[in-house]
């Protein structure tokens, strides 16, 4: 129902030039940044997928590329460092789907 109702709206939303949402996004990025003190800072397992992922997504343009990035970058950090089981099995698929759909896209 909110998907047909958001249908209505997505012309009114395509009319807001790109300069006029750059506040939005400053706010959404610092609201991001502020979960970066809450990362163990201590564990290299937890923070390298973080900082690959906060990078990630200004240098490639896309959200989603760093997050797929990251949950890659964490199952092969968890599995190399002997700590695969501190992944949930969630994690793991969602890695492997990012690494399928990255190795398909090309």
């Amino acid at each position: 129902m909110f998907f047909l109702l958001a249908l209505l709206f997505a012309p009114l939303a395509g009319t807001i030039p790109a300069y006029a949402s750059a506040a939005a996004l400053l706010y959404v990025a610092c609201v991001m940044a502020r979960g970066l003190a809450e990362i163990d800072w201590e564990d290299i397992t937890e923070y390298a997928p973080a900082v690959v992922t906060a990078i990630t997504m200004p240098l490639t343009y896309s959200i989603a590329t760093g997050i797929g990035l990251g949950f890659i970058t964490y199952a092969l950090a968890k599995l190399i460092s002997g700590k695969i089981k501190e992944a949930s099995p969630a994690v793991l698929v969602l890695a492997v789907l990012f690494a399928i759909k990255f190795a398909v896209a090309g």
